[in-house]
């Protein structure tokens, strides 16, 4: 790496930093080439100055590329100042450094470049004995935005594309989440096409934030980023309620909802839609996904139907699920392993022969509890040897 400072005026300095590679231009063994590389539409100043500081103020300069005149200077003429010949291409966008002739500076700057600006140039001293001349590459690069897509988007997840066309030199892509965290994605899709790059890079994502694709290219110290929100609804599915326990102070029922995004809100309700009271919601997260449950104690009501209400409001989303619970649960606390088996099977869908199927068995299981069962301070208890089994 070499570099070059230039005085712009007496109190600003220019600190261009460039490489230097041999044997790129010329001859086999010929001159060293000062390779510039420049972002399309920035300025850029192409380097060129005699070793001896010798004052060149009354001598003659050419920069030419392929053939054009870029800019001459000849003894304070120069095409600025009503010279002609400068190629049209040039014309109001090449200057140099009036300041600097005295240390034998000739630099140019080239403002806006374009990408046609890329190529090689050459700084000549023709009258000078022996005669000088320099050699510059400039490599103008392209740094388009990325453009971001979603081609394919479900309820659980989303694909991301980001696309940059006609790129120089080959960025390099990546995506990222809001805190900058980088996500796995596809090997990128890359096509050549007259020295300009078209890339593709898709990744997977399954929760909602912000994403951005980020092109980078080092050797122009260039990155440009295309941002998006990715919104995952994730809808709660109908909730699953069990029963859980049969006491004194009534029916305790589980409400469980899982893997829902946003973060939903229960409640338990009676079919009158009043709210009962419940413990506090049990949260965990995974993914970005939240599974969540909530148990209530509910006590008999005229239907004794109750329902789990979940809520999203930011996604306006509402869904419920309900369970009907017998009669004799609520009377009847002598046999809280029983009616718990036999509530739990109302936390699904039955077919008729299935409930009348259970209310038998619930016949059975109370005429045994009251009869068969020893009695303990006024209360029933069921034999634990012999688990219960659901009818065939």
């Amino acid at each position: 790496m070499s570099c070059l400072i230039l005085k712009l005026t007496t109190v600003k300095l220019l600190f261009l930093c460039f490489r230097l590679q041999t044997g790129i231009l010329g001859r086999e063994n010929g001159p060293d080439v000062v390779t510039v590389i420049v972002k399309q539409g920035s300025d850029v100043i192409l380097p060129c100055s005699l070793s001896t500081k010798d004052d060149i103020t009354s001598k003659l300069f050419d920069w030419m590329k392929d053939g054009r005149d870029v800019f001459m200077y000849d003894g304070g003429d120069h095409y600025n100042n009503g010279r002609s010949g400068q190629d049209d291409h040039y014309k109001g966008r090449v200057s140099h450094f009036p300041g600097e002739l005295k240390s034998g500076n000739a630099s140019i700057i080239i403002q806006n470049t374009r990408m046609e600006d890329g190529g090689d140039y050459t700084c000549d001293f023709p009258r000078l004995q022996p005669g000088q001349k320099f050699h510059i590459k400039l490599v103008v690069g392209t740094a388009p935005k990325p453009y971001v897509t979603s081609p394919h988007q479900t309820a659980d997840l989303a694909l991301l594309q980001c696309q940059v066309r006609g790129a120089f030199p080959k960025p390099k892509l990546h995506w990222q989440d809001r805190a900058g965290n980088i996500l796995h994605a596809e090997e990128p899709k890359v096509t050549e096409r007259e020295g300009r790059y078209d890339i593709i890079l898709q990744t997977t994502v399954n929760k909602t934030n912000y994403y951005r694709c980020v092109a980078t290219q080092e050797e122009i110290s260039h990155q440009v980023d295309t941002e998006t929100f990715v919104f995952i609804s994730g809808a709660a599915s109908k909730p699953y309620i069990t029963l859980v326990d049969v006491t004194e102070d009534g029916v305790q029922l589980k409400c469980e909802v899982r893997d829902a995004f946003p973060q939903p809100k229960l409640r338990w309700q009676d079919s009158d839609g009043n709210i009962f009271p419940a413990e506090e919601r049990q949260v965990s997260e995974r993914g970005g996904h939240y599974n969540v449950s909530l148990y209530s104690t509910v006590t008999s009501t005229t239907t004794n139907r109750f329902s789990c209400v979940v809520k999203q409001e930011d996604i306006g989303h509402i869904v419920n699920a309900e369970i009907t619970l017998l009669d004799k649960l609520f009377e009847d606390k002598s046999c809280p392993v029983a009616g718990a088996w036999i509530g739990g099977w109302f936390s699904g869908a039955l077919t008729v022969a299935a409930v009348l199927a259970l209310f038998e068995v619930a016949k059975y299981i109370m005429k045994y509890c009251k009869k068969d069962s020893p009695q303990t301070n006024g209360s029933y208890t069921i034999p634990s040897t012999q688990p219960l089994k659901p009818p065939v």
